[in-house]
């Protein structure tokens, strides 16, 4: 489970969130809703350790992320899809994160399988298309197939078979008793995805 108390962060004069609290309990998709420049983004950053909030705590499974052990079995999270070397192939790329997670070889390609691109795995990552990107982030976060799972647009450029593997593979991940957090400003699609929602 992931929780969120009262956190705000500002940037010198800018307040980029404000007072936020919510859950994302075990076992349910959460779709985290807001317009472009709302916060999501810094949310997720601070749940992650990546930004340190102003005030307020985020906690996964009860403790910050950098509490845990091993921090890739509690949280996996995608938070942007450019931040590949183009010239990795897929399978290169799982390997050296799985390496700085401390994590097995074997792993990385388990989670090339885990979201049907074993047949990309040698391509290099500059010539996937953005829903292959999307994919092996998703493989990325699923490494150390982490508990809670944090995801930024998710659906962004994913074409319509796409978009329908992402939903059926997170809703298997939900009834497996993770918690899955997603952000998104388009309201239809976390209708058809989220089972409650968060609007920032």
């Amino acid at each position: 489970m992931i929780s969120v108390e009262h956190l705000s962060k500002h940037y010198r004069a800018v307040t980029a969130v404000k007072d936020v609290t919510f859950t994302v309990p075990n076992g349910v998709i959460t779709g985290f809703l807001g317009p472009n420049g709302a916060g999501k983004s810094t949310t997720m950053r601070a749940m992650l350790g990546l930004d340190r909030p102003t005030s307020g705590i985020a906690l996964i499974d009860g403790q910050p992320l950098s509490g845990h052990d091993r921090p890739a079995t509690a949280a996996g999270a995608v938070l942007d899809t450019s931040w590949f070397h183009p010239g990795r192939t897929g399978l290169a790329h799982l390997k050296i994160a799985a390496a700085s997670a401390g994590l097995t070889s074997r792993s990385a390609r388990d989670a090339l399988s885990t979201v049907g691109m074993t047949s990309a795995a040698h391509r290099r990552v500059g010539a996937y298309s953005l829903g292959m990107k999307q994919r092996l982030g998703l493989a990325t976060a699923m490494l150390g197939r982490p508990r809670n799972i944090i995801l930024d647009e998710p659906m962004n450029g994913l074409d319509p078979q796409g978009m329908e593997w992402m939903r059926t593979y997170l809703r298997s991940l939900a009834d497996q008793g993770h918690a899955i957090l997603i952000s998104s400003h388009l309201l239809v699609e976390m209708q058809t995805l989220a089972d409650r929602l968060i609007i920032i």
